[in-house]
This record gives structure tokens, sequence and C-alpha cells, in this order.
């Protein structure tokens, strides 16, 4: 017992030596050590993005982080501290000042937290969520700030645009795809595609806007991200006829090149390729960051085939006159539309097409598509296919069962050449088109035409609209081009030529077809911006007007 006793006291004595005084300072070190190890999360970097109705602020970090809301009493305040962070903090205070949000400040309230302190410019709905590391995104937290009362005046003034369909004006939303914490592809040049996509955009809805019976809206106006499945959600609020969303293409070759377009596919991609872009473009949401309820990918419960059926077909047609006219501008990188499942293109009653204006990851075309000549050429064959499509799509507003389907001429037969007008010596954009009875916009829409073109002698210009495959076909009293069923034998209209409206067609439709205006159409006929045209109805047409 003794030997035992013995060892037992050398043995408190070593453990007593190993805890001594003298060593508490290096084992307080090793614990901090310890605990910094532990809290190894940091916060990276502090970013923002305003859009008309909402901010969202992003902070990075290395690892995934925990948080917990601060309750306030003020509500002009949003409190949150970031738990288990190490290292400095990257920015003190952030200035926003957009009308949503004043100020961001960040300040350590202790040894592993940083407050997060929000101060809003008057009471807002937010939402926080995390957001996984994906490609080169860090894991992040993001934090909406929404203004409920911005959101439902944006709807409202949305859902104002349907009354421009009685007046039997086209609607266009034109969609610049990613933005915001989404950059989309990069060119070498470090040019981003949200920035390239967007003045299109702009400069597409300009060049719209300038057409009577045409309206054109942007989904973004500016550099914020919005998702997927809300770019369809606005153009179904405008009662879009058409969606258009305008893109950039990367590849890991520098050499490829060309414009490429395309429709939406619900048996499969047309080509791997497709598939491909489909897969990076409905990454969107990943990328920009998209709370989890956002996500759906059940199609199927909204879509309708018949109606699916009908705009997959319409949009197939738009996307074949866009080739033709942009090819005129750029090189095409499939002369063909291409079909896969864009989700930004899932509206089951919406005509709509994805336009890939060209390739970002080749050095000359990066310098071209920043271009001014470049994008203006660019949006005037946008311009000038969406006036050629219009004429053979009937407006239909989002919700409503569109029109049939117009049949396609037989084989064998051609479809009539467009009217030309051959310019002669002093004549100008304004006065030719004046002569026919159309605007400027119109007529450089319809040659493709820029601002900044000139018009020289013996120039041919079209002034009517060519007749496609995708044209109505033509009601039985109908006759093409400016004549009537009640034209005289000698081939000149009689004081009053009369037109009966066919399912389908619209005032400004029936305008062009018999060279006049929408609004001479109307006086001549008595009708106001409230009335309806119905099928079967007569109209005074030609000369009588």
């Amino acid at each position: 017992m003794t030997g035992i006793s013995q060892n037992h006291r050398l043995h408190e004595k070593v453990r007593m030596r190993k805890f001594s005084p003298a060593l508490l300072p290096a084992v307080a070190a090793l614990c901090l050590c310890l605990s910094a190890s532990a809290a190894a999360n940091e916060l990276s970097a502090i970013r923002h993005w305003s859009s008309p109705t909402s901010t969202r602020i992003v902070l990075d970090f290395r690892e995934r982080a925990a948080y917990k809301t601060v309750p306030q009493p003020d509500p002009d305040k949003l409190v949150l501290d970031i738990t288990d962070i190490a290292g400095a903090v990257p920015v003190s205070t952030v200035l926003i000042n957009d009308g949503i949000v004043k100020t961001v400040t960040a300040a350590r309230r202790d040894r592993d937290t940083i407050r997060i302190t929000v101060a809003l410019t008057k009471p807002a709905s937010h939402k926080i969520f995390s957001l996984e590391k994906f490609m080169d995104k860090p894991p992040r937290l993001a934090i909406d700030i929404v203004r409920l009362d911005l959101e439902q005046a944006d709807k409202v003034e949305r859902q104002q645009t349907r009354k421009l369909k009685q007046q039997q004006v086209r609607i266009v939303v034109i969609d610049a795809g990613h933005g915001g914490e989404d950059p989309g592809a990069i060119g070498p040049g470090k040019t981003m595609e949200k920035d390239i996509v967007l003045a299109l955009a702009r400069k597409t809805a300009q060049l719209l806007n300038r057409a009577p019976d045409i309206k054109a809206y942007l989904t973004r106006k500016g550099d914020y991200f919005i998702p997927l499945g809300t770019r369809m959600n606005m153009a179904r609020e405008h009662g879009a006829d058409l969606f258009i969303s305008i893109h950039a293409d990367s590849s890991f070759s520098g050499k490829i090149q060309g414009t490429s377009i395309y429709c939406l596919s619900l048996k499969g991609a047309s080509s791997a390729a497709a598939l491909k872009l489909a897969q990076q473009e409905n990454a969107s949401d990943s990328v920009g960051g998209v709370p989890l309820e956002h996500h759906n990918d059940d199609l199927n419960a909204i879509l309708v085939d018949l109606v699916q059926t009908n705009t997959l077909n319409a949009s197939l047609k738009c996307a074949g006159i866009l080739l033709q006219e942009i090819a005129r501008c750029n090189r095409l990188r499939m002369d063909q539309p291409q079909q896969a499942g864009f989700k930004v293109l899932k509206d089951p009653d919406m005509t709509s097409v994805l336009i890939e204006t060209d390739f970002l990851s080749n050095p000359s075309r990066e310098q071209r598509l920043k271009s001014e000549q470049f994008q203006n050429s660019f949006a005037a064959a946008i311009a000038a296919a969406v006036t050629k499509f219009f004429p053979a799509a009937p407006p239909s507003a989002a919700g409503e069962k569109p029109a049939r389907e117009a049949s396609a001429p037989k084989a064998g037969k051609k479809s009539p050449a467009p009217r030309l007008h051959t310019a002669v010596r002093g004549e100008s954009l304004d006065s030719i088109a004046k002569k026919y009875g159309m605007t400027a916009a119109r007529l450089r829409a319809l040659n493709g035409l820029s601002e900044k073109s000139t018009i020289r002698a013996g120039m041919k210009l079209k002034v009517g609209e060519e007749f496609s495959p995708a044209a109505p076909p033509l009601a039985v009293s109908e006759q093409p081009a400016g004549k009537s069923s009640s034209q005289k034998a000698s081939g000149k209209p009689s004081p009053a030529s009369v037109h009966t409206v066919a399912r389908g067609e619209s005032l400004s439709s029936i305008a062009h077809r018999y060279g006049t205006t929408v609004s001479k159409l109307m006086a001549v006929n008595g009708l106001s911006e409230k009335n309806k045209i119905l099928i079967g109805m007569k109209l005074k047409v030609g000369a009588g007007e």
C-alpha cells in the first residue's frame, strides 16, 4: 500500500505542476486560439442593389452564417446579429438612400458577434434567407427590403396597360436577362452580359414605342435582380402579346460567334447545345438568389395543352421572322429557331422568345456588342421583326384563349412581294412615311434602319407589310392590299369600300392592308377608343374615307 501511496503523491505533484499559475497565460492563449479556430467564419463584404420597389442587401461569408433578428421598438429599423464571426468588420457604414433604405451599419458587438442595422426610409417588410455557395459565389445572407406600397402601385400600373388593348395596341414586354447579383456571362474584357442586354432592351423599347399601335415595357429598368418567375408574372400583368428575353451567350471557345433564337420546348431540347444553354439560363435564380419558396419547377400545374400548343406555334413563327431581320445586321449562329425548357418562357398563353445576341466569350464579338452602332442596328432589327409579326398575330390578353392559328399558304404558292418605294432626290424618311400613311419610326423599323441612316436616291424601301406564312387567311369579303370586295371592274375603288372583319383581325391590321391609319379608320367609321371591333362587322375602307 505504501508504494501505491507514494506513486499517487508523485502523480499529483506532476499534475499540479502542469497547471501551476505560471502556466495560466499560455493556457489562456491556447483557449483563445481554439476559440478563434471554432469561430473561423468571416464577413468579407456588404453589397446592395436597388430596384423601384425593393432593396437587396447581400452579406458575403466564408461559411454559412447563423443569425437572429433583434426586436426593435423603432419600425424604421431592422437589426440582426450574426454569430460566430471572427475578424474585422469590412465596412462600418454603407450609404444607400434609395427611398427604401437609408444606411446599413455593421459593428462588432462582442468577440464573436457582429450586429447589422438597416435604417429604413419608412416601415417596410423584409425577408432574410441564406444562399449556399454556388459557382464563384460564396455563402451569402440576403436581406430583401420591400416597400409593399410601391410594389402594389407598380403592379396596378402594369395592369392599367391592359386598357390599351381596347384601342388595338399591341403590348410587348422586353426582358433584359440577369441583373444585380447575377452578372450573366462575362467577356474576356470584363464586359458583363447584364449591362449589354439592358442597353439593348432599352433601345428596342424606345424604337417600338414610336409606333402608334405598339407599346413596349421593360421587366427591369436598372441593375437589379428579378427572379425568373417574377419576370413572367410582370409580363402577364401587362397583358403582353409578346415577351422577348434578351441575353448574350458564352462558350469555352473564344472563336464561336453569332445570334441564336430559342423558344420553349416541353418535350426535350432540340439539341444538346440548346439543353445546355437552358440549364445555364435557368440557373439564374440560384446565382441571383431566390428564397426556396420561389423555386417552382412544376410547370404542368399551369399548362393548358391547347393554349400552349397555339402559343408555341406563334413563338416559332416570331422567332423565324426575328432571324430573318437579325441576319441583315449580324451573323447567325443557327438559322432556325431552337427549343429547350427555358423557365422564363414558360407562360402557357403568351408568345415568347429568347434571343442570344452573340458570344461575349469571343473578344471581337464582345467589342461589337459594346458598340453603340451595333446595338442600334440590332435593336432596329428586333423592332422590324416585331412590326412584321404583329399583323399576323392578333392581340390577346394574358389568361384568355388566343385566336386560332393562321393557316400557312398552300405548297407551291409564293407569298406576294412587299410594297416597295424607290426614293428620289430630295425625299426624306418623314416625307415618304407621310406619303404612305405611316410614321417615320415604322418605316425605319420595316427597313432595319437606325436614326442615323440616310436616304439616297434610288434606294428601295418597304412601305407595306410583307405577307408571310404567318399572315392570317383572307376573309371571304377581303381582297389583298388596298382592294375591296366592292371594287369595280375598272380597278378603281368605290367611294365607300367596305371590309368585313374576320377572326383575329384588329383595326391596326386592317388599316395596314388598306394603306391607311388606325385614326383615319376610326374617324370614317365613327369609332372611339372604347369601341371594339367584332367578327362580321362592316367597316368603311379605301377611297370612301
